[in-house]
């Protein structure tokens, strides 16, 4: 009898011991989760940031072919511009800079239209590390008609 006692004990305190390992496994989990979490949240706010850059490249890319699409049109720079800015939606206009170039208004001469925009640093941590980025758009387009349009 003493035999399968003294065997019961020994299964009852390797479980008790496999079961303090594993809460020490859990304990170191957890503590290396809690070392690793801020890179984490670091590299996630940088990729949204990234995300935000890229999102105000197309869309200032967009608006500058807008714009020259206009000025196909048209030879009146405020039309080109504002056509150019409702393009841009989504960006904020105090950040948002237009400019149109375009020769003699005749068949075959080229309008650009340039367009920036000062994309803001959402993470206040960058913005002493960083400057502020701007991103710039370009489009060329031909004229094809010598109407000076409206």
């Amino acid at each position: 009898m003493e035999r399968i006692t003294l065997s019961a004990v020994s299964v009852h305190g390797r479980r008790r011991a496999r079961r303090a390992l594993k809460e020490g496994e859990r304990a170191q989990a957890t503590a290396e989760f809690a070392m690793v979490l801020p890179f984490l949240l670091l590299v996630f706010l940088l990729f949204a940031q990234a995300v935000m850059v890229m999102r105000a490249q197309i869309a200032v890319t967009a608006a500058a072919r807008e714009g020259a699409r206009k000025g196909v049109e048209t030879a009146n720079v405020a039309l080109i511009e504002g056509a150019a800015a409702r393009a841009a939606s989504g960006l904020e206009q105090e950040r948002l800079r237009v400019a149109v170039e375009s020769g003699p208004r005749r068949r075959g001469e080229w309008v650009r239209v340039e367009v920036e925009y000062d994309v803001p640093l959402y993470i206040p941590a960058l913005q002493r590390f960083f400057p502020e980025v701007t991103v710039r758009g370009r489009a060329e387009m031909r004229i094809e008609n010598d109407r000076e349009g409206v």
